[in-house]
């Protein structure tokens, strides 16, 4: 039976109000990670940021946890909630161009796929991450590791501003030159400060031709290949990003049919510049020792920002972690190269990132994203089809970041990290002094914690906050 409140509330949605009653509830709920199966008091899927206002007032009215999705992609869950309000912004996904000034604008809703095809009509990318349909605003909240971000920083580097709705209702909008305290901790400190409507980012010519690809090797080679990217990494330009990656070798018509599903370490690589003169840059690398496949060619940098899309599969259960490595020597690629070359299931990859370049130039309290100093991001993508390989999956990649944590201070990316793993992560990568910072720019903006289900950072007492 519905209640005056919530009658109230859906007259004023021009968007949809979803209850656990509704056909289409169950299809709704559904996040990116399979493991994830909450069952939210209401769902809002608002189509603008008035929706969003009339949502939050009900939550207040009726003392009502929220939860905010983006894209769902959260591999914590942090899309949604049990017996809460989960603000659903996936129906906004408008982007607009300014090809004049290079700045794109985008919804809260939109996926790192709608912003690469619209600034690509115009010759030009913002940094983003690695996997198409990831959500652009979790994303950038959190920082935003991805392809481009040797030359052009993380997503949040690329910030201009932010339209946001408080908890109270109240519309700001956050940029260098006005609530400039919140500017800082959304660059970095995630979804705890109010609910985002749109981004405003700075974008970059690139493309709309990228050279890239994969050269891969049997997993066998995997010391040989890690330690050729140590040694080579701090001698390419910006333009060229290079991962390793251990995968196996997806069922895809460009790959050799005899090598599908094959388990192989490879250079994933990127040129950001002029194709002819990538050719040279990644020469050395396709040189390197005996490949079983070259897959570098030419491609639209749409392409390119979805490879990795058929690795990244919807409705698997995922478990991550990931580990910030303060160094790569033999230990560490030793130890990696073993985890490499024996992952549990099928879909499970696991990426080595080179962080470094443009990223650890940025001075490290311009923003909230703690982490600038050179570094190697490993991160461990574990997913496999069957629930009932859940507690065996599951515990290998645990034990595998713990090895990996023997080298590491506690800092990771906490974009890349499952719900249990984040939240002992959370002070790890933010010191104490950020701590107190965010923490009272959440008390001035959430001082109640309505916003919890995110890699939360509780509001300073009142006393704390002079």
């Amino acid at each position: 039976m519905n209640s005056p409140a919530l009658e109230r509330l859906r007259a004023a949605l021009r968007g949809q109000l979803i209850t656990p009653a509704d056909p289409e509830y169950d299809t709704v709920r559904r996040v990116f990670n399979a493991m994830i199966d909450r069952r939210p008091a209401l769902i809002v899927r608002c189509l603008g940021t008035a929706d969003v206002i009339a949502a939050l007032a009900h939550a207040r009215e009726e003392g009502l946890p929220v939860a905010v999705r983006g894209g769902g992609h959260s591999i914590a869950g942090h899309g949604t909630c049990d017996g809460g309000l989960l603000i659903d912004m996936s129906l906004m996904r408008a982007v607009h161009v300014d090809p004049a000034r290079r700045t794109v604008r985008a919804q809260a809703g939109a996926t790192l796929g709608d912003v690469d095809r619209e600034s690509q009509v115009h010759g030009l990318a913002v940094p983003s991450g690695q996997v198409s349909e990831t959500g652009i605003a979790g994303l950038t909240l959190s920082g935003g590791m991805g392809m481009l971000q040797r030359k052009y920083g993380l997503t949040c580097d690329n910030l201009l501003s932010v339209d946001m709705v408080t908890v109270n209702g109240e519309l700001v909008t956050a940029s260098a030159e006005q609530h400039t305290e919140l500017f800082w901790a959304v660059r970095g400190g995630g979804g705890n400060f109010g609910v985002v409507t749109s981004f405003e980012y700075r974008a970059h010519p690139v493309g709309p031709m990228m050279l890239a690809g994969i050269v891969a090797y049997p997993v066998e080679e995997a010391p040989a290949v890690l330690e050729f990217l140590h040694q080579e990494i701090a001698d390419t330009p910006d333009e060229l990003s290079t991962d390793v990656v251990f995968l196996r070798v997806p069922r895809l018509e460009f790959f050799p049919e005899e090598h599908q599903g094959r388990p192989v370490v490879g250079f994933f690589l990127r040129y950001a510049g002029d194709v002819e003169d990538g050719w040279e840059v990644v020469r050395r690398f396709r040189e390197f020792g005996e490949p079983l496949i070259d897959a570098i060619a030419p491609m639209p940098l749409v392409h390119v920002q979805s490879m990795l899309d058929p690795a990244n599969p919807r409705d698997h259960q995922q478990y991550w972690t990931s580990e910030f490595l303060p160094q790569f020597g033999p230990a560490e690629r030793e130890t990696v190269a073993r985890i490499g070359a024996d992952l549990p299931s099928p879909e499970t990859v696991l990426q080595v990132i080179p962080f470094d370049a443009q990223p650890t130039r940025i001075p490290a309290d311009a923003t909230a994203f703690a982490h600038r100093e050179e570094s190697w991001l490993i991160h461990i993508v574990g997913q496999w089809a069957d629930p009932a390989d859940n507690d065996r999956c599951r515990g290998w990649v645990r034990d595998a970041g713990a090895r990996l944590r023997a080298f590491g201070t506690g800092a990771a990316y906490l974009n890349l990290l499952s719900e249990d793993d984040a939240d002992m992560r959370v002070s790890a990568f933010w010191n104490d002094a950020r701590l107190r910072r965010l923490a009272k720019v959440k008390a001035q903006y959430d001082p109640d914690n309505l916003l919890r289900f995110n890699h939360n950072i509780p509001p300073a007492p009142a006393e704390d906050e002079r």
